[in-house]
C-alpha cells in the first residue's frame, strides 16, 4: 500500500509541476506577444460599415506605447483601387502614445487595407501587421453597420490563463504538502 500511495503522490506532484510550468509559459508568452501590436482601430478592423460620408482619418490603438517618428511607427492605407491613399506620415498622440492616426484621401466604397508598423517605447521591440475594413455605399433606406470581431486573441487571455494555471498548480502543491505532513 505504501508504494501505491507513493506513486500516486509522485504523479500528483508531476501534474502540479506541469501545471505551474504551463502557467509560467503562458505568462511569459503573453508578455512577449504584447509589443506595440494594434488591438483596435477606427474604422474597426475586419468590419463592414455603411457610411454616408467616407472617413478621412484612420486611427489605431496599440497594446503598448509607441516610439514616435515615421521610421519607428507608421500607417500605410490603400484604397479599393490598390493605390496608397494615406496622406503623409502617421502621428502619435502626445497625451496617449498608444494612439496613432493618419489622414487619408478616401476613394469610394470598397475594401481598404491598413498596413502598420510600430516600435514599442517600453522595450524597443518592433511589430507590424495589416488589417482591412469594407465600406459599403449608403442605401436609400437606413441600414445598420455590422462589425466583425477583430481576428486574433487579445493579450489579456493568455495572461489570465497563465495566472489561473499558476494558482491551480500552487494550490495543488500546497495541498499535497499538507497531506504529506500528515502521512
Amino acid at each position: 500500500m505504501g508504494t501505491r500511495n507513493s506513486r500516486s503522490h509522485r504523479r500528483l506532484q508531476l501534474l502540479c509541476a506541469l501545471a505551474l510550468t504551463v502557467g509560467l509559459l503562458f505568462i511569459i508568452a503573453g508578455t512577449a506577444w504584447a509589443h506595440a501590436a494594434v488591438i483596435d482601430s477606427n474604422p474597426k478592423m475586419n468590419s463592414t460599415i455603411t457610411l454616408a460620408k467616407l472617413p478621412t482619418t484612420i486611427t489605431v490603438k496599440t497594446a503598448e506605447n509607441m516610439k514616435s517618428g515615421a521610421s519607428n511607427s507608421d500607417l500605410f492605407v490603400y484604397g479599393p483601387s490598390g493605390k496608397l491613399i494615406s496622406q503623409g506620415d502617421a502621428t502619435i498622440a502626445l497625451n496617449d502614445p498608444t494612439h496613432m492616426s493618419v489622414s487619408i484621401k478616401p476613394e469610394k466604397a470598397g475594401v481598404y487595407t491598413v498596413y502598420w508598423k510600430t516600435v514599442s517605447a517600453d522595450d524597443g521591440d518592433p511589430d507590424q501587421g495589416a488589417f482591412g475594413f469594407t465600406i459599403t455605399p449608403m442605401a436609400s433606406s437606413p441600414s445598420t453597420a455590422t462589425t466583425a470581431a477583430p481576428i486574433g486573441t487579445p493579450i489579456w487571455v493568455p495572461i489570465v490563463a497563465g495566472i489561473v494555471a499558476l494558482l491551480v498548480g500552487l494550490g495543488a502543491g500546497i495541498g499535497i504538502g499538507r497531506t504529506r505532513k500528515h502521512l
